[in-house]
């Protein structure tokens, strides 16, 4: 035979064995398939044949079908609590995704390794994988997956107490959500959304977030919804608003809520778990209310239910709560021994929140013990505030990390799209120019505004810290006067006067006579001396001063009457000269604006010390102003960013009654 036939022969037998291979492998991968299917099939079988298909499939084209399998399969694993060949696979999936620049696949794969560390408590690695699938699936415009990962996000923020954060992550989700019509993970997201302002003490608006989730909750009952599924979210929520009546101090309205959530049917037996911290907090508040009948059996009834099902924080808990209701009752013995016990346990299973809880009540109850559990106390508060420092930085670097290597993943699409991103380019050059240049043309006057602002303040904090100078200097030298009349005048008359008292003469009525004047010398000098120190303690009263003088001069056609009171206990030295500019500014600007707009017949200014902080409230009667046509307003943008610098806070309330500026210091 010759060569060129001999191999002609063999390439066409290799490829008759290649087709032979491939129909055999498609037969293997159905016959497995279908075993996989059957409802009777132990775990360990269904094992072995997911790990023969597998790599099965490995062989097979790197298209869409195959990835459906794959996935397929790492479900399966999942299901059978294969969890690290549920990472396997989805790792695997994701690279294969990767080289065939597959971005649905790829978003997908990074989805399902988010969920695996989230089941396994990795919540930085979990956050990590959620905020790549993020990113992919808002490239691909897939409004459920975005706003489901942005969703669990928040979750993991709010679990590591980062409630800011998780709130803005959450109101992100609902965004996408609502425009999928989920009404689960809508349901979900107010939810949470109502958690984190709960955490945060925005009780107001986290009551209304979750009225919605109840809300959403009657909309999918109207949907054939599985009802065990919605029975078990209403009494959630039910426990969650009694949860913030609780923490508002309104146990008796909590104690309606918890209640409405033990009524739902069957809870006890579908949901023990829920069933019994409805109970625990329903004595908690019962107790907390005065109304201290059954509070003692509930308390025993959760604890009863939570030792059967081994639940090892509502264990705790409930141990915490027992011993408080006891000391509340006056057994201090019994309490203290419910109270320890449960402070074992939660550093068992390193609850800090519990630990935190029990140390707090046991230093305020325990006579013999309680300056060694407020050091305990002190020291785990302090250590908590360090790890919630560092968690709050770890996940904003992971988020920072996240977006580098997403921008190294989208800096590879945009080779094959650099034509138009060049033209895109271009444009936005042209269009920032030309903004830029009308911007420049229209903000010349507000820059000469701006500096004289900065001129005037700049001149005005000069005025302040030479007071402040003056007043120091003043405050030294009566100091110093008054420990020299006492230390030196005082201690020389008075030896004067004990050697007077001493001296033998037979002149008796004389000496009395000096002995008298020199009582009265002492007592005049301790006089002026104790005056001279009284006084340093009410004489800073320059700033208060200023504004009075402020108050005083405001005249307008609409005469208004304006009046003003400032609390006398606000110590004026401890507040930052540069606090005292923007507070005078502050004033300043709002008078001005009752001058300009509100036609008021009465404008009051109050500043009033309440805790550590100082409250700033000017109020008038006058027509009130459109806060959404208003925001824009260079007055009131001074007012926020002067707040802002304070690191204060602030709210403006206006309608047809008048206006109200409140601000925090």
């Amino acid at each position: 035979m010759k060569p060129k036939f001999l191999i002609l022969f063999f390439l066409v037998l290799f490829i008759s064995c290649k087709k032979e291979s491939n129909r055999s492998r498609q037969q293997k991968i159905e016959i497995i398939s279908k075993r996989l299917s059957a409802k009777k099939i132990d775990d360990l079988s269904k094992i072995k044949n997911l790990d023969t298909l597998y790599y099965l499939l490995l062989e097979e084209k790197k298209d869409i079908i195959n990835y459906r399998k794959l996935f397929k399969i790492s479900g399966l694993y999942y299901e059978v609590g294969q969890f690290d060949k549920y990472l396997l696979v989805t790792k695997d999936i994701y690279n294969r995704a990767t080289v065939s620049k597959d971005t649905i696949e790829i978003a997908k794969s990074l989805y399902f390794i988010g969920d695996y560390y989230e089941n396994n408590f990795q919540n930085d690695s979990a956050f990590i994988y959620y905020a790549r699938a993020e990113k992919f699936y808002r490239l691909i415009d897939d409004n459920l997956n975005t706003g489901r990962t942005l969703l669990y996000k928040s979750g993991i923020l709010y679990d590591a107490g980062i409630f800011t954060e998780s709130e803005v992550q959450t109101s992100n989700a609902l965004r996408f959500l609502i425009k999928a019509k989920d009404s689960r993970l809508i349901y979900e997201s107010n939810n949470l959304m109502a958690l984190n302002l709960m955490a945060l003490n925005n009780y107001e608006d986290s009551l209304k977030y979750f009225n919605f989730a109840l809300e959403k909750l009657d909309e999918m009952e109207m949907t054939n919804y599985p009802k065990e599924k919605l029975v078990k979210s209403r009494a959630s929520i039910y426990n969650n608003i009694g949860n913030l009546f609780e923490k508002k101090g309104e146990h008796i309205k909590a104690v309606e809520f918890y209640n409405k959530g033990l009524l739902t049917s069957n809870l006890r037996h579908n949901y023990p778990q829920l069933y019994a911290m409805l109970l625990d907090n329903l004595a908690y508040s019962k107790m907390k209310s005065g109304a201290l009948n059954n509070v003692e059996r509930l308390f025993k009834e959760s604890s009863m239910i939570r030792d059967s099902l081994q639940i090892k924080s509502g264990i705790v808990t409930g141990q915490i709560h027992l011993g408080e209701f006891y000391i509340k009752m006056n057994d201090t013995v019994k309490g203290l021994f419910y109270l320890e016990k449960g402070y074992r346990k939660a550093r068992e299973i390193e609850s800090t929140y519990d630990i935190k809880n029990a140390l707090k009540i046991l230093s305020l109850n325990d006579k013999i013990k309680g300056d060694h559990y407020t050091k305990l106390y002190i020291k785990l508060n302090d250590s908590l505030q360090t790890v919630e420092r560092h968690t709050r930085n770890k996940f904003a670097r992971i988020a920072y990390e996240t977006d580098q290597v997403e921008e190294k993943n989208e800096n590879l699409i945009k080779k094959y799209t650099s034509t138009v991103v060049l033209f895109s380019v271009a444009l936005l050059f042209i269009g920032t120019v030309f903004i830029i240049y009308r911007l420049r043309s229209k903000n010349k006057e507000l820059q000469l505004i701006h500096e004289q602002q900065e001129s005037n303040e700049k001149i005005y904090q000069l005025i302040l810290q030479q007071a402040d100078q003056n007043q120091s200097v003043r405050d030294e030298e009566r100091n110093r006067i008054a420990l020299e009349l006492h230390d030196g005048i005082v201690n020389r008359i008075f030896t004067t006067r004990y050697n007077l008292m001493n001296l033998k003469s037979e002149d008796v009525q004389q000496k009395d006579l000096l002995v008298q004047e020199l009582l009265l010398s002492e007592a005049e000098i301790r006089k002026v001396s104790h005056d001279l120190q009284q006084n340093l303690l009410f004489e800073n009263t320059s700033f208060q001063n200023a504004i009075g003088l402020l108050v005083a001069n405001q005249r307008n056609d609409f005469e208004t009457e304006f009046d003003y009171s400032i609390d006398k206990y606000i110590d004026w030295s401890a507040v930052p000269s540069t606090h005292k500019v923007h507070i005078y500014r502050i004033i300043q600007e709002a008078l001005q604006n009752v001058h300009k707009y509100a036609q008021a017949s009465k404008c009051s200014l109050y500043i009033l010390k309440k805790g550590g902080q100082i409250l700033l409230q000017i109020s008038d009667n006058g027509v009130g102003f459109d806060q959404e046509n208003s925001k824009s307003g260079i007055g009131l943008r001074n007012i926020a960013q002067r707040t802002k610098n304070m690191d204060g806070t602030y709210t403006i309330i206006s309608d047809a009654t008048g206006t109200v500026i409140e601000i925090w210091i």
